[in-house]
C-alpha cells in the first residue's frame, strides 16, 4: 500500500548551487575559461569608458562653436578613440565566441561524466523511489542550467561590475542623485526576479513527473522494444492518446505561466518608463541650473540609452536568466547529494556463506512489507531455490541476500560481514546472474557476453564454453557471423532476435562470469519447459563448487536444489527438499501439483 508522502522537498540555497556545480564546470577547462573572463572585463572597461569620450567630444564641440572656430584635431582623435572602442570589441567578441564555445563541449562532457559517475554510487533502492526518479529526470536539464548558470555570473562579476562601477564614478562626480536616479528605475525588477523564480521553480515541480510519464509513453509509442505487442494488440493508441493527453497538460502548464510571466515583465517594464522619464526631467533641471556642462548633459543624455540598455541586460537578461535556471539546478545538486554506495571494500573468501536474521524491507512510501521477519541460514556450496508466486517477496529477499538492498531492520551477513557495513562492490566481485528482466543490449554477441567481466582474457573457447551452457552455439544460422554478429536490426548486418534467443544470450552472459555466487532469477520465463530443464541442468553442473540461488515461481527443476525455501507474503510459508514439502501437503506442494501437467504434457 502506497504512502501518501506530502512533503516539500528541501531547498538549495544559491550559494550551495554555486559551490557544488561551478568547481566541476571551470575544472573542465580552466585555460579556456580564464581567456574568456580577461575578455569580458576588457570589454566592460571599453564600453564604459565611452561616456569619459563622449564627453570630451560635446566639450570640445561646444568650445569650438562657442569660440567661432578652432583646432578640431582633438576632436577627431576621440572620435576615432570612441570608434575603436566599438571594433576593438567586436573583435573580443568573436574571439570570445569561440573561447566559450570549446569550453562550453568540455564542460559538457565533464558534467555528463560526473553524472554518470554518480549513478553508478547511487544506492539501488533510490530507484524505487518516484520523488528520486523524478529528481534524476530532471538533473540533465539543471546540468545545462548550471553551465547556464556560470557564464550568468561571468557576465555580472566581469562585465556589469566592472562598467556600473566605472559609469557610476563618472556619474557621482557629476552629480550623485543621477547614480540613485538610475537605480531606483530598476527596483521593480528586483521584486520581478523573484516572483519569477518562484514561477518557474513551482511550474517544474509540478512538470517533472508528467514529463517523465509522458517520455515512458512516447517511447512505449515508438521504440523497437514495444513495437511488434503495441501495433499487434492495438496499444499504439492508447499510449498516443496518453501521450497527448499529458503532453496538452505540460503545453497548458507552460503557457499558464509564461502568461504569470509575461504580465509580471509589462507591470516592471510600465515603471521602468515613468522613472526614465524622470532621469531625462533631471538632466535638463541640473542643466538649467548650471549643476552640469553642456558637455556633461550631452554625454549622460545620449548614454542614458546605453546605461539603461546594461541595466536591462542585467535585471532582465542576467538575473533573469538566473532565476529561471535555479529551480533547475536545484535539482542537479539534490542529485548529487543522493546519497552513495558506502561501506568498507573487503574481499570476501571464494565460498560464500550468508546468514539472515529477522530481516524486515519495504519499499519507499509504501506501508506493506516486500520481506518482513525472514531468517535462515545458506551454506557455502549450498544450492537453494526461492520459490512463490508473483509477489511473495522472492526477487526482493535475493537483493537483500547479496547486499544490493539493505534491510529496514534484522540483519544480512555474508561470511560474518554485515550489508550495511561493506560495500556492495565486494559482493559483486564473487558475484554472477540472470534476471527475469534481462536487457537487449544493441552490441555484437562478443560484446553482449564479454560485458559483466570485460577485463577477463576472452578466447573463443571460453565464449563458446558460456553459449553452451546456455543451450546455443555461436555456429547457429540466427548468428550468421558467430560472435561478431550485430544483434539488433537498427544497425548495418545486423539480426533481429526472438525472445528466447536474447534470454539465451543474456544467460551465457552470467555463466561467462567467474563467481562463487550465481543467481538465476526467473531466468527461463521465454523458455519451453523441456529447454527450461536442460538449462537448469548445466546450472547444477556449473554451481557445483558455488553458493546457488534459483529464484521462480516455474517448480519444475528447483528440485535440484539442496533446500527450497516457500515465499508467501513477504514471510517464509515452508522449507525444505521437494520431497519433504511434497510430504507436508502444504503449499508448495498444492502450487507443484498446479503446475505439473505443463511437465507431464511437455514429457
Amino acid at each position: 500500500m502506497k504512502k501518501n508522502n506530502k512533503d516539500k522537498k528541501p531547498r538549495v540555497g544559491f550559494f550551495k548551487c554555486v559551490k557544488k556545480t561551478l568547481p566541476v564546470i571551470i575544472g573542465a577547462a580552466p585555460g579556456l575559461f580564464s581567456i574568456g573572463c580577461i575578455i569580458i572585463v576588457v570589454q566592460a572597461i571599453l564600453q564604459a569608458a565611452q561616456i569619459y569620450v563622449l564627453e570630451g567630444v560635446f566639450n570640445g564641440v561646444t568650445t569650438v562653436y562657442e569660440n567661432g572656430g578652432g583646432p578640431v584635431t582633438g576632436i577627431i582623435v576621440l572620435i576615432a578613440a570612441y570608434a575603436g572602442t566599438f571594433i576593438f570589441s567586436a573583435i573580443l567578441s568573436q574571439i570570445a565566441n569561440r573561447t566559450d564555445t570549446a569550453f562550453s563541449y568540455r564542460a559538457e562532457n565533464r558534467q555528463t561524466e560526473q553524472r554518470l559517475s554518480k549513478m553508478a554510487k547511487i544506492p539501488p533502492i533510490l530507484f524505487e523511489d518516484t520523488d528520486k526518479l523524478d529528481d534524476i529526470e530532471k538533473a540533465g536539464s539543471g546540468a545545462d542550467s548550471a553551465r547556464s548558470l556560470l557564464s550568468t555570473l561571468k557576465q555580472i562579476v566581469l562585465y556589469h561590475i566592472p562598467y556600473f562601477v566605472i559609469t557610476s564614478v563618472y556619474l557621482v562626480q557629476r552629480d550623485p542623485w543621477l547614480v540613485a536616479a538610475l537605480l531606483m528605475i530598476f527596483i521593480p525588477t528586483l521584486l520581478y526576479q523573484f516572483l519569477v523564480k518562484k514561477i518557474y521553480r513551482d511550474k517544474e515541480d509540478k512538470a517533472a513527473p508528467d514529463r517523465r510519464l509522458s517520455g515512458h509513453y512516447f517511447e512505449c509509442a515508438t521504440s523497437q522494444q514495444f513495437l511488434k505487442e503495441t501495433r499487434l494488440l492495438g496499444g499504439f493508441w492508447y499510449f498516443f492518446r496518453s501521450f497527448s493527453s499529458l503532453w496538452r497538460r505540460l503545453t497548458k502548464l507552460d503557457r499558464k505561466t509564461e502568461s504569470k510571466q509575461r504580465w509580471l515583465f509589462f507591470g516592471a517594464q510600465l515603471l521602468t518608463f515613468v522613472g526614465r522619464l524622470g532621469v531625462y526631467y533631471m538632466l535638463f533641471r541640473f542643466l538649467l541650473i548650471g549643476r552640469i556642462t553642456i558637455g556633461e548633459f550631452a554625454a549622460v543624455f545620449t548614454s542614458v540609452g546605453m546605461i539603461e540598455d546594461k541595466l536591462h541586460q542585467l535585471f532582465y537578461g542576467s538575473f533573469a536568466t538566473a532565476s529561471q535556471d535555479l529551480p533547475f539546478i536545484e535539482n542537479y545538486v539534490r542529485y548529487l547529494d543522493f546519497p552513495e554506495n558506502d561501506g568498507e571494500d573487503v574481499e570476501l573468501p571464494y565460498d560464500i556463506g550468508i546468514d539472515v536474521r529477522d530481516v524486515k524491507f519495504s519499499y519507499p512510501n509504501t506501508e506493506t512489507p516486500a520481506v518482513d521477519g525472514v531468517s535462515f541460514s545458506v551454506k557455502p556450496k549450498e544450492t537453494v531455490a526461492i520459490v512463490g508466486e508473483n509477489g511473495s517477496g522472492k526477487s526482493t529477499l535475493i537483493k537483500l541476500l547479496i547486499g544490493y538492498y539493505r534491510p529496514d531492520g534484522g540483519d544480512v551477513k555474508i561470511c560474518g560481514w554485515n550489508t550495511r557495513e561493506i560495500s556492495f562492490s565486494s559482493v559483486a566481485r564473487r558475484l554472477s546472474a540472470v534476471y527475469q528482466r534481462y536487457p537487449h543490449y544493441a552490441l555484437t554477441l562478443r560484446e553482449n557476453l564479454i560485458i559483466g567481466q570485460y577485463e577477463k582474457e576472452s578466447t573463443d573457447e571460453n565464449l563458446r564454453e558460456a553459449c553452451a551452457m546456455a543451450g546455443f552455439s555461436p555456429d547457429e544460422e540466427w548468428l550468421p557471423n558467430g560472435f561478431d554478429t550485430m544483434l539488433s536490426r537498427e544497425f548495418d548486418d545486423g539480426v533481429g532476435l526472438s525472445g528466447g534467443q536474447v534470454q539465451r544470450v543474456s544467460i551465457a552472459r552470467g555463466f561467462y562470469r567467474d563467481s562463487s555466487i550465481i543467481i538465476l532469477d526467473e531466468p527461463t520465463a521465454a523458455i519451453d519447459p523441456i529447454e527450461e530443464a536442460r538449462i537448469y541442468g548445466r546450472f547444477a553442473e556449473l554451481s557445483r563448487d558455488k553458493t546457488s540461488f534459483i529464484v521462480t515461481h516455474r517448480l519444475g527443476s528447483v528440485r535440484l536444489a539442496d533446500r527450497i525455501i516457500m515465499m508467501k507474503d513477504g514471510k517464509i510459508a515452508e522449507t525444505g527438499t521437494h520431497d519433504e514439502l511434497m510430504a507436508k501437503n502444504g503449499e508448495y506442494k498444492k502450487m507443484f501439483d498446479s503446475q505439473s501437467q505443463w511437465y507431464e504434457d511437455e514429457a
